[in-house]
């Protein structure tokens, strides 16, 4: 660009000097100078003139030839234009491989404008919605009408996911996860969880036949073992022995009775729902905890006595009750366990804390997992089955409840059940 602009400037001032020195010769200096200027402006016309033909014509081909600024200008364009046919060329790849990659999926995937209108989906969005190209720009609202995906999508809190049954596939289960993305946009993905959901049906209807089906042989064995250790003349080491086998017949009962009791409330949608006040079956728990600590720590019921929630009774009795019971179960002899119920405009708080052996602080994402047993020194002498907060998982979720866990490890623990205040 520099050497062109030298040229020109060379070009300007031979065109001045030579339209100068014609114009001394003819006493008409200035009228010769102008003259100069009008071929000049002339000249450069027609040259900007063939490079707007160029550019008019999409920059095809080789620019126009010419010299000094112009001809630098035309050839910076000509750059410009193949570096953005590389641009071009280098998204036209990762747009097709984007599309190739959606195109293997066995998921749906589906584009959706700000106002929630499809903008684009893959091949398995037209067989979940049965949707066709002229469905481009319709509200995706008029393919799936049911409440609970029309209040998600357009919610714009797309935290979870919803399931719901297809509409044209008769028996389907499908699950709808959106995000949002550049300006306002959504992409919402469909994936079919009909063979999970039946896999999961099955494997809840197994656990929870086989626990009930346990409960008869456990049952018979506690029977006999019951007459071989009331008979005469058994050793001590036998009576050991017939001890000890009656307290594993135990573990296995009440690991049974929670295994069904949890399959229940995994099973159960519909609860009926009833004014609870929390007072007072929070002091028939504590009434049990007292048998089951016998004086070896200090039980404390706090709060409001009429403070109540709508939910349903054995769901929370079964929630709060496992968080006071594992509290006396996992805390050594002298150890404080309160309990506090509090209520506010939007929520109502049960708050179960103590001041024990706590639990270490990387433990506490996976307590509420089935069958996981914390750190030895809170529970090796328990016996535990590992579903207790399982189960108050699943018996808050049952009442749209949530479970908050805090502690330090030799610094108690605080459980917080919040429930909805409707």
């Amino acid at each position: 660009m520099r050497l062109g602009m030298q040229n020109e400037i060379w070009r300007i001032t031979a065109i001045a000097l030579f339209s100068l020195i014609l114009g001394i010769s003819f006493e008409r200096p200035l009228e010769a100078l102008l003259f100069g200027v009008l071929v000049y402006i002339i000249w450069a016309s027609r040259t900007i003139g063939r490079i707007f033909d160029w550019i008019d014509i999409g920059m095809r081909g080789v620019p126009p030839n010419m010299d000094g600024v112009w001809g630098d200008f035309a050839d910076t364009l000509n750059r410009q234009r193949r570096r953005h046919r590389g641009t071009q060329e280098k998204m036209r790849r990762a747009i097709n491989r984007a599309k190739r990659v959606t195109e293997a999926v066995d998921d749906a995937v589906i584009v959706l404008r700000r106002d929630r209108t499809i903008d684009w989906w893959n091949s398995a969005g037209k067989k979940f919605l049965g949707l066709r190209s002229s469905d481009r720009g319709v509200a995706i609202t008029n393919f799936i009408r049911e409440p609970q995906f029309v209040a998600y999508i357009n919610s714009s809190q797309f935290e979870s996911s919803t399931s719901l049954p297809a509409s044209i596939h008769n028996g389907r289960l499908l699950e709808f996860s959106a995000v949002m993305f550049g300006e306002s946009e959504i992409v919402v993905v469909i994936s079919d969880i009909t063979q999970i959901n039946e896999l999961e049906k099955v494997r809840k209807e197994f656990v929870g036949n086989i626990s009930h089906e346990l409960r008869t042989p456990l049952t018979v064995m506690r029977g006999y073992v019951e007459t071989l250790s009331d008979l005469k003349g058994n050793s001590a080491m036998a009576n050991k022995a017939y001890q000890e086998m009656s307290n594993q017949i135990d573990r296995m009962k009440d690991l049974a009775d929670d295994i069904i009791l949890l399959s229940k409330l995994e099973s159960d949608r519909q609860l009926p729902q009833q004014p609870i006040n929390l007072h007072k079956l929070l002091s028939e728990i504590l009434l049990e905890a007292e048998q089951i600590s016998g004086g070896k720590h200090r039980l404390t019921l706090e709060g409001e006595s009429e403070i109540e929630i709508k939910a349903d009774t054995k769901l929370v009795r079964s929630a709060l009750g496992n968080i006071v019971f594992n509290a006396v179960l996992h805390n050594p002899q002298g150890a404080d366990i309160v309990i506090d119920i509090t209520q506010s405009e939007t929520h109502t708080e049960v708050v179960i804390s103590d001041n024990g052996v706590g639990i270490d602080a990387d433990e506490i994402p996976r307590l509420t997992e089935r069958f996981y047993r914390g750190d030895n020194s809170r529970n090796s002498n328990t016996g535990g089955s590992g579903l207790g907060l399982a189960i108050v998982k699943h018996a808050l979720t049952g009442c749209d409840a949530t479970l908050a866990i805090k502690s330090t490890l030799g610094s108690g623990a605080t459980f917080t059940c919040t429930f909805p205040r409707q």
